[in-house]
């Protein structure tokens, strides 16, 4: 499927139609001067204007060539000189293991062993060649008839190295992600093998093995909580349970996968759904032959939100204003025959009213939402909402009372008024998202985490994570 600002011709490719986009920008189905099918990804506007990216992106595009097509989408032809650089590789027929899993289901334990071995396999090519994968994900994998292959390694370091250079987060995928790559310590060829080890529990189950969720709290479960292994064969159940270990030198190398698990019987997963296109095609096919359109899927939400929740406030409002009623003393002849008795209901009453005022006020205190994304940061707080992009931002911090945290923003001049927030500043800062107030400890703990784990993704260099 084309859309309108689609182009018709790069380079010497005819665009066919859109496969998708990425983080790096459109890919498109297209045929080469000869008829061969090939994946083109073109660079988006922003990165193409980007001077450092550009010389980035021409050194990163080599390191496929370096490893050969037998595991990876071989190579085809390239430009990182042209208006908007693109990089064109050989069409992989069949799904990727996303679409696979989506479709059909999870894998067998027969499947999910073939998929380790192939990927094994892959990744010495890769580590072999002094490369590291740094995204390996579902939608990253295709599964041909000759095993799975391995794409879009190489483009995540040019990625990653702009978007650090430019907001300070990390380009990745959480919940594939290892634990170095988001708490920024070295990364190295165990990362790759950490990610691995995430995409056959995907394979196995049909989810990550940290569940699914927002971003923030993805990060926050592969860097402080025990990964969730279906039930697996051995050796297989060892072996994804090493490959998830949170200390790089305790994971194995793709060689003792290779080693434990062995050979496989068969190199295909799955048979190809029908909406792929067989390749090589007929030669009286080839020139007639069209893509067949894919089904649109619902673009995956991005960023993270926080809300403040009025469920346990109205629910102890509640209580407390049923026992305060109950406790009050309506009877003038009780009151003058035991004192004692009424000045101590007296006392019982006004803690029950002081905790009904409290819980009434977060009750009234109008809803706030807090949205992080690549772009910037969004406060929505009853009806009023405004959004800053992180340039406007020079500072973040969880801030204020332990009880009582607060998410505080220093802007830049012209932002100062453009989030609807509390008038009260915090030493030059400004309070816009209340963390969990009147939560429980455990929930507003937990709260404190998922968002520092966001701002360290999103905002990393503007994050003060000193608390």
């Amino acid at each position: 499927m084309t859309h309108v600002e689609d182009p018709a011709v790069i380079g010497s490719f005819t665009i066919q139609g859109r496969l998708g986009r990425g983080a790096m920008g459109a890919v498109y189905l297209a045929r080469s001067p000869g008829g061969r099918l090939v994946a083109v990804k073109v660079v988006r506007d922003e990165l193409a204007g980007d001077a450092a990216f550009r010389a980035r992106f021409a050194r990163e595009i080599e390191a496929p060539r370096k490893v050969g097509g037998a595991f990876t989408a071989a190579v085809v032809d390239a430009d990182p000189d042209a208006e908007h650089p693109w990089l064109a590789t050989e069409y992989l027929p069949g799904p990727t293991l996303q679409k696979a899993i989506d479709t059909s289901g999870p894998l067998t334990p027969g499947g999910v062993q073939s998929l380790a071995g192939g990927l094994a396999e892959a990744l010495m090519a890769i580590h072999a060649s002094g490369l590291i994968h740094r995204d390996l994900k579902p939608s990253n994998i295709v599964l041909t008839d000759n095993g799975p292959r391995v794409i879009d390694f190489g483009i995540a370091r040019a990625l990653e190295e702009a978007s650090l250079t430019a907001t300070g987060v990390v380009v990745g995928t959480p919940g594939y992600l290892s634990p170095e790559q988001i708490t920024g310590t070295a990364i190295g060829p165990p990362s790759d093998v950490f990610a691995l080890g995430a995409v056959l529990v995907f394979a196995a189950s049909g989810r990550g093995p940290f569940a699914h969720g927002n971003p923030a709290s993805l990060l926050h479960r592969v860097v402080h909580e025990q990964p969730h292994i279906p039930p697996l064969p051995n050796p297989l159940q060892d072996v994804v349970r090493r490959c998830l270990a949170r200390d790089p030198s305790h994971r194995p190398t793709p060689e003792e996968l290779l080693q434990v698990l062995g050979s496989s019987a068969s190199t295909a997963l799955l048979s190809p759904p029908a909406e792929t296109i067989p390749y090589p095609l007929p030669p009286t096919k080839l020139l007639l032959a069209q893509p067949q359109p894919l089904q649109p899927r619902p673009a995956p939400p991005t960023g993270a939100a926080f809300t403040t929740s009025r469920t346990r406030p109205a629910i102890i409002a509640g209580i407390t204003t049923v026992l305060f009623l109950a406790f009050i003393q309506r009877d003038p002849q009780m009151q003058a025959q035991h004192p004692a008795t009424t000045a101590f209901f007296g006392i019982v009453d006004l803690i029950f009213l002081y905790f009904a005022i409290r819980s009434w006020r977060l009750v009234l205190r109008r809803r706030v939402v807090l949205r992080l994304s690549p772009q910037g940061l969004r406060v929505e707080r009853g009806y009023k909402q405004g959004m800053i992009p992180w340039d406007g931002v020079t500072r973040l911090r969880v801030g204020g009372d332990v009880r009582h945290p607060w998410l505080i923003a220093w802007l830049e001049a012209p932002y100062q008024s453009t989030l609807p927030a509390p008038k009260r500043r915090h030493h030059g800062g400004i309070r816009i998202y209340p963390i969990a107030h009147g939560a429980t400890v455990n929930r507003r703990i937990r709260q404190v985490d998922e968002l520092r784990a966001a701002l360290n993704w999103y905002a990393g260099r503007l994050h003060d994570n000193s608390y």
